[in-house]
């Protein structure tokens, strides 16, 4: 798999929008999500307003890495694009390979990967919280 970005990519047709990529971004970092398509299509910026994906490679400076995440779902969802790689890229012109970092989309399962924040259960076996007011034990105990 190539982590690498090429920085000459065609950048999707976007006329701007009052959101997007932050003066800040050129001072701490930035978010770049790149991908492949067979055929233009018109799709919603995480930012706000429309964009025009250009045939071929594509390559979109975000300001945060949730930006790239939003439009990763609406590529897979909506266009069936999975080819799309997110990156890291400071200041100082290095570039970090964010997502799919091992191939496989966080949301499904991959042997090894272990889970975080996981609850056993569903919100419906919660403990009614009147049962644990007033006894010094936090609500998530």
């Amino acid at each position: 798999m190539n982590n690498t970005i090429n920085f000459k990519m065609p950048s999707p047709t976007f006329g701007g929008s009052t959101g997007g990529w932050l003066r800040s971004a050129e001072i701490e970092e930035k978010y770049a999500i790149t991908w492949n398509t067979n055929k233009k299509n018109i799709f919603e910026m995480p930012t706000g307003g429309s964009a025009i994906m250009a045939e071929g490679d594509n390559l979109l400076y975000l300001a945060k890495k949730e930006q790239c995440l939003a439009l990763s779902s609406q590529l897979k969802k909506k266009f069936k694009i999975t080819n799309f790689k997110i990156y890291r890229i400071f200041p100082n012109g290095e570039v970090q390979y964010l997502h799919p970092k091992d191939g496989v989309f966080p949301e499904n399962v991959n042997e090894g990967r272990i889970g975080i924040g996981n609850i056993k259960y569903n919100i419906g076996q919660n403990d009614n919280p009147v049962n644990k007011k007033f006894t010094g034990r936090a609500t998530y105990e």
